[in-house]
């Protein structure tokens, strides 16, 4: 599903369409989202690393972090945060769910360092 960016919850895919690892990922406007399952939640974050511009989605998951494919890089899916590299970050979205679908807020957000 491509979704159209507005500053409101707008809805990008639905549950059935993660695939085995709890993952997926949507376009909004210019802009790829990764889409990450962990436990009942759902997290979405810029699908770029900073660093090398690897895609986060192909990444491994361990707990709450989200390792970057090429370099292992780890961001935490609730904050976006790197904790091994204090300043690094990535974009991170507001997750909705209503029933299998999945609605993100599209203006995103940086944390805050």
């Amino acid at each position: 599903m491509n979704g159209q960016a507005g500053g409101q919850f707008i809805p990008v895919a639905r549950l059935s369409d993660l695939d085995a690892r709890g993952r997926a990922v949507v376009r909004v406007g210019d802009t790829n989202i990764a889409l990450v399952r962990v436990g009942e939640q759902v997290f979405a974050l810029a699908d770029t690393c900073p660093h090398r511009g690897g895609p986060l989605s192909q990444g491994d998951v361990a707990g709450h972090l989200l390792h970057c494919p090429l370099h292992a890089w780890p961001f935490d899916v609730r904050t976006g945060t790197c904790p091994e590299r204090p300043g690094v970050r990535v974009r991170i979205y507001e997750v909705a769910l209503r029933g299998d679908e999945i609605l993100v807020d599209a203006s995103g957000s940086f944390p805050a360092v």
